[in-house]
């Protein structure tokens, strides 16, 4: 993998405190981490603001702003520096927009936009009033401690409370205001309203990481990785012997070619 800024930051960096805003004297969004990678199975990709996409690994930073998006059979679960927890099963994508946190002053805020997919978020030490996390069709202000919330691809929201409370607000229905408790779920429609009512039951993720832990997942999903790195090698040892033919004397061929697409690698 190649030595890129993340990599740097990940060196270096210490989250013991994070103090970040949206205002114009801000850090640059860029420079400053706001979680780590805590799991993966399979592929993510991160685009840090002003960045090119590039895959992320195990204990890389994750950053202000940054877009975030998994793969099929692909999971990740980032730590941010307040001790919360947001699982990514696969195929979804999310950008964190905000996380603001002082552990000596105990402030903080935390905003999250949640695009497409499966999602299981457990709170930390931000106060639960100081976080909203935003879905195509409506907004969600945490009062609990664990959520598990599937996105389909029209935004249709389908989500659980197993633990706390959480307070929706629908993007369809002005001035209607959700309170959902443990152990209930809703289901709002791509319309941005309510159907049906309250649920006396939690609903299972669609994704097999955010209903059962990255663990099972990693057993039940074929694991990409090894099977790559082989393939990438076997594409570096081809190129060089096709290099070595070419430095012979005598060899009479046009050069050497343009080496091929490295499998399973896109956007680099």
């Amino acid at each position: 993998m190649p030595l890129t800024r993340r990599r740097l930051i990940k060196g270096t960096c210490a989250m013991a405190l994070v103090l970040v805003s949206q205002g114009p004297g801000a850090h640059a969004a860029e420079d400053t981490t706001v979680g780590t990678v805590l799991d993966i199975v399979n592929v993510a990709w991160g685009t840090p603001p002003g960045r090119a996409r590039e895959e992320i690994e195990h204990e890389d930073p994750t950053f202000m702003q940054e877009l975030l998006q998994t793969e099929d059979e692909s999971a990740l679960v980032i730590q941010f520096a307040d001790g919360s927890k947001l699982t990514m099963g696969e195929n979804s994508e999310m950008v964190i927009d905000e996380f603001v946190y002082d552990p000596a002053q105990g402030l903080g805020a935390q905003a999250i936009t949640l695009t497409k997919g499966a999602f299981r978020y457990v709170s930390g030490a931000v106060a639960k009033e100081n976080i909203k996390i935003e879905t195509p069709t409506a907004t969600l202000g945490v009062r609990g401690t664990e959520l598990v919330i599937d996105i389909d691809a029209l935004g249709e929201v389908e989500a659980s409370t197993e633990d706390g409370e959480a307070i929706w607000t629908p993007r369809g229905a002005a001035g209607q205001v959700l309170r959902v408790g443990k152990g209930r779920s809703l289901i709002i429609g791509a319309d941005g309203r309510l159907r049906g009512g309250l649920r006396r039951f939690v609903h299972r993720s669609r994704s097999l990481a955010v209903a059962d832990g990255l663990e099972k997942a990693r057993g039940r999903w074929k694991i990409r990785k090894e099977r790559r790195k082989r393939a990438l090698r076997r594409i570096k040892n081809q190129i060089q012997r096709t290099r070595q033919r070419a430095d012979q004397p005598g060899h009479q061929g046009q050069g050497t070619p343009n080496p091929p697409h490295r499998p399973g690698r896109r956007d680099e």
